[in-house]
């Protein structure tokens, strides 16, 4: 092979031979003769290929021929495959050798970044099972499921899967639905769009539950009367042999072992049922998403169609509830079985059976579940502060002032409720308006005291219920009782993402401990034959007794089990859901905050009086369907987010939406008549639309691509730290101009005051004609195939390409995102056009037309654009930006002009300015120097003149009417006096103890006097730390900590922090450290949530810490590499692996020396490991400033 490849081989023929990957077909036939022929150029290779391969199938799968035009003869692929690289290896191969691996192979080039493009072959993203079956036409989705027809079913019938399923969300009668379909129909639920923007779904509600027939009536007062006469008849089972013995116990058991049903004679049909409890899932959890954003107000402890308010307290309704507790059905019980005769000697006193002691607890947990005084509970354990409270913490007098008593668990099943006491402990609080002048407006209707409830408060409540209204002993002995109430406890304090798991909710809880399950009560589970050839022969002889005792232990845990998971996710769950509004905060990061239906009820409501006196105008369901019928996308539904001043407006714009069509009363008639639905039914129409992200993408690829082409048009925006450092770095470079000083700068940080809710939707669209200026615009799509260790993943691209462009601009790179994954990008070559009209179209009914729905309430958003839409922030960048384009810029350009003539007099004046002064050496620049960066609202501007700093300031506090643009004056941030103001008295300037000075700007520190960036941390200093994190008990937890720690690093390791043009040595090694303590905090805070379920062993703690440090160092050197900036100017990265590994030890070592009383060991692992570093010997002095505590002074204030 050696005539491959020569010394003097250009680079990009190498590149061909060692990084492109040739696959051949399995199928292919195999490779004649090889000859050295070359009689076509490698242009008429491709080209009579691709025609044969098209000519020998009507659709061909080879990817070479994607794009292929007849006319032109061209396509990317041909381009590709033509490069002279390519021409080169014709001369060595041959045509008959091209030709083959043209045809039979698959051909993957290589790309930057780790990644590859098939040119050849078939299309890898078929593999794919997901996306193989879609089918695609004009980007159009699939086509949508027709509504299926629901068997009524009868109280009897009720699955007993759809309680766990919808987590009691659906009672019985809801059940008895008929749904017919009218053209296309799909799911409210479908966040993918994928539905038809006409489609119709007929959906008939039961108003009463019909009655049985007479003979059904009959047969089943007949059962029941049958069922609760009971025999004093011994049940017996007669076994054949010794080998029934151990396998009679097995049948019905998910055990791996079998029973032959031949060697039994009847079974008793209790018994039977005990045995077919099946186990639960091993992985499974607790569904917590039906308790948030629920603003339904139930008259009960639990919502109205739970299933515990559609049985009756008999035996028929107990009967029903226990087959959905131990998910059984009908189905389940074998017909070889005999109604029951149990003697009282063989089970539990005052009850025939295990069976019918469960259904006996269970008919009086309905009728005491119907008939709690919840409100009573609620009062007690979650009181609603006094209309005389402050919101100064006053509202601690509302509690009880008895603490909860664990030795009253201790107490034996005397019926009464027991019930926790909580100590004095301060609501928290915060004001329900969303601006000051709704708060003075309503303040007759809300108290600053409106508060939520403590977690603590909350246990208590669902423990008081779940006493009042669970029989003793279905709660286990009262030993069992705290270890039951810690595992609620540990269930409502979950973050928002966090998951519960069988495993936690059986957390230390013992079969021994539920009297019911006990051992003295096995012969429940046992015939009495095999009970007396238990008692008469030894266990030693017989070897069957131990595959008894295991059988009987199998059944009873999955009896626990079962009743356990239906305890948390069908009772907890219901209860938090039907008392609480429960739902996240942004004061609160993670933590999840209960609030009282009530109290959240107020709040909404000055939420609402405040949307209708703003931008918001209510609009009745005629004009919502006039709205939404002339376009595919429908409206979106809204909610409530608390903050420290208020609540924000989230709307919910991924969602599908379904609008209810008035049907008229003669087609009701006509279709009772033909008995297609019954006639005392009430039967809905529903119009079904797709969401408005779906419908909005392919606006969204337009104006990326806009952005992508033509940047200026949205003036300074910047969009993530990659656009900051490819601003900031070329000005400070020009700034220094050679030199380590920096000359003297005025910084000016500003945010816009409600920027999305005041954007003037007419200028707006204006704006926007200037943008969208062709009449078309070409769409192309591709697939790239991510590579995992476990899978296959497939990620669709679509991008805006120029159809007038030559094929040869069409790069393939710009189909790839940053991922760091090795993938395959796919081009099929899908196109459509979209035109001018169309997006014009759709942008001004998003815009102009924008209809919320708010608690069964529609509004129309008259200024302002929705927050949560693709489009946002696009839209709000092209607006500020023409803006800056238009008023700001042409402002700065005179400024300019009028501060160039005072400049070297500037350095004289008093202020915080006073720092940039220098040494001899000082850079006295001929004109000011100035920058402009935003990030979509938030404003930074640097200049080298204060008198043009200064002017721009006033110019920002002036605003600009035609843009109904004005700037927050509480969030101005200055390093200047302004008319006798110090600009440091800012909430948007922080000095540290070293006495450095900076200014906050979007997640960044600006150094007032050097411009060094560091990482803004002060948003973790109002709240715990464990309240940003996410616990992940289930699984691999070692796994899962070290994923975690490697993302905690993620963020802080990009080049804007660590380049050396930007950062000195001390501060770049400065950033390194801030970034390991922060991440060390978090290991604390994570292990410690941890423990309560497992503990790691410090091995694994000392290697989940190494490879976080080895991490953060090559990702920092990778992302150095991948940085392309757009000047001259190149990332440098001048620290030492061993520096970072240093820093990382040192970070770890004092985060966890503060809590060493849990870390002993692990801080002696680690002391040795920093004994034995290289470096430990010789720091140098950029690493003591790193490590000194007064330069992190910041980090050090933030509770973990």
């Amino acid at each position: 092979m050696s005539f491959l490849l020569k010394p003097d081989d250009p680079s990009d023929y190498r590149k061909l031979l060692t990084q492109c990957f040739v696959v051949v077909s399995d199928n292919a036939p195999p490779l004649s003769a090889y000859h050295l022929d070359r009689r076509w150029s490698q242009h008429e290779i491709v080209r009579r290929t691709i025609e044969t391969i098209i000519c020998e199938m009507s659709k061909p799968s080879n990817l070479i021929c994607s794009g292929y035009d007849k006319h032109t003869r061209s396509s990317p692929i041909v381009e590709l495959l033509t490069r002279s690289a390519w021409v080169l290896l014709l001369r060595r191969v041959g045509d008959g050798v091209m030709v083959y691996l043209l045809k039979y192979s698959s051909i993957f080039l290589s790309l930057p970044r780790n990644k590859h493009c098939q040119v050849a072959g078939f299309s890898i993203s078929d593999l794919y099972p997901k996306f193989s079956k879609q089918l695609e036409s004009g980007y159009h989705h699939s086509s949508p499921k027709l509504g299926s027809r629901k068997k009524r079913k009868r109280v009897g019938e009720v699955d007993s899967m759809h309680c766990r399923k919808m987590c009691c969300q659906k009672s019985l009668s809801e059940e008895a639905t008929v749904t017919t379909a009218t053209g296309n129909a799909n799911n409210e639920g479908d966040s993918n769009g994928k539905c038809q923007e006409s489609s119709n779904q007929i959906t008939t509600k039961s108003r009463k539950r019909l009655r049985e027939f007479s003979w059904q009536r009959h047969r089943k007062r007949k059962q029941l009367n049958f069922q609760e006469t009971y025999s004093p008849t011994p049940c017996t089972r007669n076994l054949s042999n010794r080998d029934s013995v151990s396998g009679g116990l097995k049948y019905g058991f998910d055990t791996g072992l079998d029973l032959d049903p031949k060697k039994m004679s009847l079974h008793c049909s209790c018994c039977l049922v005990l045995q077919t409890v099946q186990k639960v899932t091993k992985n499974a959890q607790i569904n917590r998403q039906s308790m948030f954003y629920k603003l339904e107000c139930s008259s009960s402890v639990i919502p109205r169609k739970h299933i515990l308010n559609s049985l009756k307290p008999n035996f028929s309704g107990a009967d029903v509830l226990f087959k959905d507790i131990f998910r059984l059905s009908d189905t389940n019980i074998t017909a070889q079985s005999m109604p029951c005769f149990h003697s009282n000697e063989c089970c539990l006193i005052k009850s025939t059976c295990l069976y019918h002691s469960l259904v006996r607890l269970l008919k009086n947990f309905i009728r005491k579940a119907q008939s709690c005084r919840h409100l009573r509970f609620l009062d007690k354990h979650c009181a609603i502060p006094s209309l005389n409270q402050t919101a100064n913490g006053s509202a601690d007098s509302m509690l009880e002032d008895n603490e909860f008593e664990i030795n009253s668990l201790e107490q034996g099943h005397n019926g009464v409720q027991l019930e926790g006491k909580l100590p004095h402990e301060k609501f928290h609080v915060f004001h329900t308006t969303i601006c000051k002048r709704t708060l003075e407006n309503t303040n007759h209707q809300f108290e600053p005291s409106q508060s939520y409830c403590q977690e603590k408060q909350v246990v208590s409540f669902i423990w008081a219920v779940c006493r009042s209204i669970v029989p003793p002993d279905l709660l286990g002995a009262p030993s069992n009782w705290r270890i039951l109430r810690r595992n609620i406890s540990r269930f409502v304090r979950l973050r928002r993402f966090e998951k519960f798991s069988l495993k936690q909710c059986m957390h230390k809880l013992k079969i021994s401990r539920f009297p019911l399950l006990s051992t003295k009560h096995s012969s429940c589970y046992l015939s009495n034959h095999v009970l007396n050839y238990r008692k008469g022969q030894s266990l030693y002889v017989h070897e069957g007794c131990s595959e008894v005792n295991d059988a009987i232990h199998t059944v009873k845990h999955n009896i626990l089990e079962s009743w356990i998971f239906w305890f948390f996710s069908c009772l907890v769950v219901p209860l938090v859901q039907a008392n609480f509004y429960v739902t996240e905060s942004e004061f609160g990061k993670q933590n999840v905050f209960f609030y009282r239906k009530s109290i959240w009820e107020k709040l909404m409501n000055g939420a609402i009086t405040c949307l209708k006196e703003q931008s918001y105008r209510l609009l009745d369901t005629a004009s919502v369907r006039k709205i939404i019928s002339k376009r595919s996308f429908g409206f979106s539904k809204v909610r409530l987010r608390p903050k420290e001043n208020g609540v924000r407006v989230l709307a919910n714009l991924k969602a599908t939406s379904r609008m209810p069509v008035k049907v008229s009363s003669l087609k009701v008639q006509a279709c009772a008549l033909e008995r297609k639905i019954p006639s005392h039914t009430k039967l809905i129409k529903y119009s079904h639309f797709k969401s408005v992200n779906c419908v909005l993408h392919n606006l969204h690829v337009v104006l990326k691509g806009l952005q992508m082409k033509d940047p200026e048009k949205l003036g300074s925006s910047v969009f993530d730290y990659n656009d900051v450092y490819r601003k900031l770095c070329p000005f400070l470079s020009v700034l220094k101009g050679g030199s380590t000083t920096m000359p003297g700068v005025f910084i000016v940080v500003s945010d816009v005051s409600k920027a999305f809710d005041t954007i003037n939707q007419d200028k707006l669209l204006s704006v926007m004609k200037d943008v969208i200026l062709n009449d078309e615009y070409l769409l192309k799509k591709s697939d790239q195939v991510l590579c995992t260790k476990k899978s296959l993943w497939l990620h669709q691209n679509l991008i805006l390409a120029d159809q007038y462009t030559n094929v040869e601009s069409i790069k393939f790179t710009s189909f790839v995102p940053n991922c760091s994954l090795h993938s395959v990008v796919v081009n099929q070559e899908r196109s459509r056009i979209i035109t001018k009209q169309e997006l014009y179209f759709y942008l001004s009914e998003h815009v102009k037309h924008n209809v919320l729905q708010l608690d069964k309430k529609f509004y129309l958003q008259d200024v302002g654009i929705p927050q949560g839409s693709v489009l946002s922030s696009l839209l709000c960048s092209f607006y500020y930006g023409h803006l800056e384009n238009n008023v700001i810029y042409p402002f700065l350009e005179k400024t300019s002009e009028t501060a160039a003539e005072d400049l070297s007099g500037r350095h004289n004046h008093h202020d915080a300015s006073t720092a940039f002064k220098t040494s001899k050496d000082e850079i006295i620049l001929s004109s000011p120097k100035c920058i402009l960066l935003r990030f979509i609202d938030d404003f930074l501007f640097i200049s080298t003149s204060k008198k043009q700093a200064d002017r721009f300031f006033s110019r920002l506090q002036r605003g600009f009417r035609e843009y109904n643009c004005y700037m927050n004056e509480e969030k101005f941030g200055l390093n200047f006096n302004v008319d006798q103001l110090s600009g440091l008295s800012s909430k948007r300037v922080y000095v540290g103890e070293d006495g450095i000075t900076f200014l906050r700007w979007s997640g960044l520190f600006i150094n007032c006097c050097t411009l060094e960036v560091q990482a803004d941390y002060t948003r973790y200093l109002n709240t715990h730390l464990s309240s940003t994190l996410t616990i992940c008990w289930q699984g691999k937890p070692g796994h899962h900590l070290k994923a975690k720690l490697c993302d905690y690093l993620r963020p802080k390791c990009h080049p804007l922090f660590y380049d050396s043009n930007i950062n000195s040595a001390a501060v770049v090694r400065l950033n390194i450290y801030q970034a390991f303590l922060l991440c060390a905090m978090k290991f604390h805070c994570y292990i410690f949530d941890l423990s309560s379920i497992c503990r790691l062993s410090t091995k694994s703690y000392i290697d989940t810490i190494e490879r976080s440090i080895r991490f953060m160092h090559k990702l920092m050197k990778k992302r150095m590499h991948c940085m392309d900036c757009d000047s001259d100017i190149h990332p440098i990265f001048a620290v030492e692996k061993g520096e970072v590994q240093w820093l990382g030890l040192i970070a770890y070592i004092r985060v966890l020396k503060r809590k060493q009383s849990r870390h002993k060991e692990l801080l002696s692992l680690l002391r040795s490991k920093l004994m034995a570093h290289r470096k430990a010997e010789s720091v140098s002095s950029m690493l003591q400033y790193a490590v000194d505590d007064s330069h992190s002074s910041l980090i050090w204030k933030i509770k973990y």
